[in-house]
């Protein structure tokens, strides 16, 4: 069977489910005064639970295992970084210099090599990147090559760039990348043990002090991500690859058939099939990659409206492998939570609400509640779990706190609109066989020369 076909019916039977569970918690107990529905809603405040602890529980060992010293510099393989780029004018000078500067030698020889695959860009980025190959070709062996026609997708373009790499370690940079000199020798470092097949290094926004927005963008990756990625790296659990910053064995691609250039987020589906086929991925904390957070509230909605939307794809295309691969129950467990976790939890509030709107038609609703104190300590723990990880990131000043606190509660309302838009963006492209790549467009206004520092408190001095 297709595997789309496949993945149509594993989602269908997941909403088929939520739907029967929606209707079979909901009891009519007929009309006296008013019309009266008894609601039991401890299945939606059960999945609440089972969330918080596990995530809660993450974020607490990932503040008990911190990253350890740098590793001193080894051996040092020939390394192929590749960068996809589409109408990157904005960006892409900043990102070459910045990879220009890295300190990857041997003997006085470079050791790695620059692919720019333009995907056909329409703006000034094919006469931008011939300047700078002229400029750049000896500091770092830059290249540049096109995509043919007919190629759509970034998936497409790395896996139309890796048949020009020569080494057998290859390293992804997104175009608005910015890193150290030292971040190659950090994330090879990290690159040990025979079924390692790459490692993710850790993003942070270099805008953060635009406005409102990329600052909370900040929190959620210098915070809440970066902790979840260590305390799963930790735990031994699904580290998952992110798009940018990323080092990765060749055989070890090859072995698992390269990119899925029919996947939305081709970053998590390569590391789910990584983890299907034997193979783990390691966390580098200490390997910044800088990035441009998104300043627009719009702009922000299409990126994660993707990444909500890939995800589903993800999980429905991967669902029946996972249950039946041959991994530890708490890996597998794990996957599933990471695909499908931050959906459930939305689509938990939205029944919730979708409950208590029925009274506004004039019926009285009853509900039946876990006990509320369950349910107040449930939220305790969750509420350490976060509390720990920011003391952790930015020490003990209440205001702060405070201020950083709110910030996530206020960004997370985004999941409330991006999660229906995506439900509706994947049904409406299973129906028509029209898939859509929302790019994420990239301004460039605050990118800086070299590495963008995010907030000095962020960067652990190891």
């Amino acid at each position: 069977m297709p595997v789309r076909i496949t993945r149509h019916l594993v989602l269908l039977l997941i909403a088929a489910l939520w739907i029967g569970m929606v209707i079979h918690n909901l009891e009519y107990l007929g009309r006296f005064m008013f019309h009266t529905l008894l609601v039991s809603v401890r299945w939606l405040q059960v999945l609440f639970i089972g969330l918080s602890l596990y995530g809660g529980g993450l974020l607490l060992l990932s503040v008990r295992h911190r990253p350890g010293p740098p590793r001193g510099r080894g051996v040092m393989p020939f390394v192929s970084i590749l960068i996809p780029v589409k109408d990157e004018e904005r960006v892409i000078e900043g990102t070459l210099q910045s990879l220009a500067r890295l300190e990857y030698h041997a003997a006085g020889r470079r050791r790695f090599e620059v692919i720019v695959i333009d995907d056909r860009s329409t703006d000034a980025t094919p006469r931008l990147l011939r300047r700078l190959h002229r400029l750049l070709r000896r500091e770092c062996g830059l290249r540049i090559v096109g995509t043919p026609a007919g190629s759509r997708g970034k998936a497409a373009a790395l896996n139309f760039g890796v048949r020009y790499a020569r080494g057998d370690l290859l390293a992804f940079f997104d175009a608005d990348a910015r890193v150290a000199p030292d971040v190659l020798q950090r994330m090879v470092a990290c690159l040990d043990g025979e079924r390692v097949a790459g490692v993710q290094g850790r993003r942070l926004p270099y805008n953060a002090a635009q406005n409102a927005l990329t600052r909370m963008q900040e929190d959620e990756f210098a915070i809440m991500l970066t902790h979840l990625q260590r305390g799963r790296e930790a735990a031994g659990t699904f580290v998952s690859l992110a798009g940018n910053g990323m080092l990765m064995r060749r055989d070890a691609l090859a072995n698992v058939g390269g990119w899925n250039e029919e996947a939305l987020t081709e970053d998590i589906d390569l590391s789910v099939r990584f983890y299907l086929a034997g193979w783990r991925i390691r966390y580098c904390e200490e390997a910044i990659v800088g990035e441009e957070a998104v300043p627009a509230i719009g702009a922000l909605i299409r990126q994660r409206t993707r990444w909500f939307e890939g995800g589903m794809r993800c999980l429905g295309e991967h669902l029946p492998a996972i249950l039946v691969a041959r991994l530890p129950l708490h890996l597998r467990f794990d996957i599933i939570l990471f695909l499908g976790g931050s959906l459930v939890a939305t689509l938990a509030l939205l029944t919730t609400y979708a409950y208590a709107l029925v009274g506004l038609a004039g019926v009285v609703v009853l509900f039946l509640r876990v006990p509320h104190a369950v349910m107040v300590g449930v939220s305790c723990f969750f509420t350490i779990g976060v509390l720990a990880a920011v003391v952790e990131g930015r020490g003990w000043r209440p205001a702060t706190v405070a201020g950083i606190l709110l910030r996530f509660a206020l960004f997370s309302l985004h999941r409330v609109v991006v999660v229906p838009l995506a439900i509706v963006r994947y049904v409406h492209a299973a129906i028509t066989g029209k898939m859509e790549w929302a790019k994420t467009i990239h301004l460039g206004e605050m990118a800086p020369d070299g590495l963008g520092e995010p907030h000095p408190s962020y960067i652990r001095r190891v």
